[in-house]
């Protein structure tokens, strides 16, 4: 699974604002401790990204400097969400759209929005019609409102397949998004396929073609796709 995705679905299981700073000192001790397990340093990642506090901010500040083999990705999301939490706490709403450098790859400005890049697909060996791009927009649009998503910034709507762009909340998964979506789509006539493609960087040329391969018939294949600037 995609280490992004893999937070997203798996780091807001907590109520981070529930513990007290004798126990986030105690999860800053266990999260440098090389006896704690992989798990438990997970849910203490999650937790410290959103308190968004300054104590918090200073535990992910030095786990970030050298973290546990295979949490390198976690640390970094985790210590990219707390800065954005505590920076937008300290600042004015203009002084923190002027900030380049406290947005965080991924993560929108405001609201605590995740940015998320969709590809749903028809059927292998079908195109897609300009009606049903309409049903797409209007039904992922729907969707996304009923789930209180910031916006879906733009959709790129082509014949064999149509990739968009959502500002998502942290506190939802990707699949509470894209399953009931597709669904919706599918009432009028199941044209899209169940499986779909999610990731935090625009895919472009190739890489495109990659995706779509790899979501019709399952092949392993590495590929990066663009980080674009937003």
């Amino acid at each position: 699974m995609n280490t992004h995705i893999d937070y997203i679905e798996n780091s807001h299981d907590d109520d981070s604002l529930v513990f007290s700073e004798a126990e986030i000192e105690q999860f800053g001790l266990q999260l440098n401790d090389p006896q704690s397990n992989i798990q438990l340093k997970k849910k203490i990642l999650g937790i410290l990204a959103h308190r968004g506090d300054v104590q918090s901010y200073n535990i992910l500040k030095t786990y970030v400097e050298n973290p546990d083999v295979g949490l390198e990705e976690w640390a970094k999301f985790a210590y990219g969400e707390c800065t954005m939490f505590l920076h937008a706490d300290i600042c004015s709403d203009d002084d923190y759209a002027n900030e380049e450098e406290w947005v965080f790859t991924g993560v929108g400005k405001k609201n605590n929005m995740l940015r998320i890049y969709f590809m749903v697909l028809p059927d292998e060996g079908k195109l897609l019609e300009t009606w049903q791009h309409d049903i797409i927009r209007n039904e992922m649009t729907y969707i996304a409102n009923d789930l209180n998503c910031e916006a879906i910034e733009w959709f790129d709507c082509q014949p064999h397949y149509v990739g968009f762009s959502l500002l998502q909340p942290t506190t939802i998964s990707i699949l509470q998004f894209i399953d009931p979506a597709i669904a919706a789509c599918n009432v009028f006539g199941n044209f899209l396929i169940p499986d779909y493609y999610a990731g935090t960087g625009i895919p472009v040329g190739k890489e495109i073609d990659q995706i779509i391969d790899i979501v019709y018939h399952g092949e392993e294949q590495t590929f990066e796709t663009e980080e674009q600037p937003y």
